[in-house]
C-alpha cells in the first residue's frame, strides 16, 4: 500500500522523507553475488510506523508484525525497483524483487534491511545506486557505509561518485502525494544527481 510508505505531510518542497542507506557487499570468486541494503529512516517517518504496526507496543517488532510491514509498507516499493539501480557500461536495471526482508527500530528510528540477489555472473565491474526516482525521499550515505562481505579470491573496491549523466528531475513544490517519475526536464523541475557505487575487481 503506497499510503503506509509516503506519509502525508504537510505541503512543502521535495523530497518528504529522508532516509541514509549503507551497503554490505557480497561475493565470491571475482563475482558479486549480491547486496544488503539498509536504511535508516527520518523520525517522522520512523515514529509513524513504529505506531501503526508495533502493534502489541511491546518496544520490538515481532515476525507477524514485520510480515505486515513488508506487505503493507514495503512491497510497494518494487514499482520503483526498490530505490536501487545497477548499472554495467550503459545498461541499468531494477531488480524485479528482493529478499529477506526485516525491520526494527530503537527509540524513535526505523531500520530497514532487505538483500538484492545478483544471479548472473556478469558483476565483477558494475554500478549500484540507490535513489528514488520520484525524489519523494532523499537518499544520503552513511558515513563508511560501504562493507565487503567475506569472499573468496580477489576482495572487490568500490568508490562512491556522482553520475550526472543520469539526473533525476522533480517537482520542488509538488504536493505530499505527487509520486511522479520526471524521464525529461521541463520548466520548473529541478534535477538531482544520484551518487552511485562502483565495484569492480582489480
Amino acid at each position: 500500500m503506497l499510503l503506509l510508505f509516503f506519509v502525508p505531510l504537510s505541503l512543502f518542497a521535495h523530497p518528504h522523507i529522508m532516509l541514509k542507506t549503507s551497503l554490505e557487499i557480497e561475493y565470491s570468486n571475482s563475482y558479486c553475488d549480491g547486496i544488503w541494503v539498509d536504511w535508516e529512516f527520518d523520525r517522522f517517518f520512523s515514529v509513524s510506523i513504529i505506531n501503526d504496526f508495533d502493534t502489541n507496543k511491546d518496544g520490538k517488532f515481532d515476525d507477524a508484525e514485520v510480515k505486515a510491514i513488508e506487505e503493507n509498507a514495503f512491497s510497494n516499493l518494487r514499482n520503483y525497483g526498490y530505490f536501487v539501480d545497477i548499472r554495467v557500461g550503459n545498461k541499468r536495471t531494477k531488480p524485479d524483487s528482493v529478499t529477506r526482508f526485516s525491520a526494527k527500530f530503537s527509540g524513535d528510528k526505523l531500520y530497514y534491511r532487505f538483500f538484492v540477489p545478483l544471479v548472473e555472473d556478469t558483476y565483477n565491474n558494475f554500478y549500484i545506486s540507490i535513489f528514488d526516482p520520484t525524489y519523494y525521499s532523499a537518499v544520503s550515505y552513511v558515513d563508511d557505509g560501504i562493507k565487503i562481505g567475506s569472499g573468496t579470491g580477489q576482495d572487490p573496491r568500490y568508490e562512491v561518485l556522482e553520475n550526472k549523466d543520469y539526473p533525476v528531475y522533480y517537482d520542488p513544490y509538488g504536493s505530499a502525494s505527487d509520486m511522479t517519475t520526471y524521464t525529461k526536464w521541463k520548466p520548473g523541475l529541478q534535477t538531482a544527481y544520484p551518487k552511485e557505487v562502483h565495484v569492480y575487481f582489480p
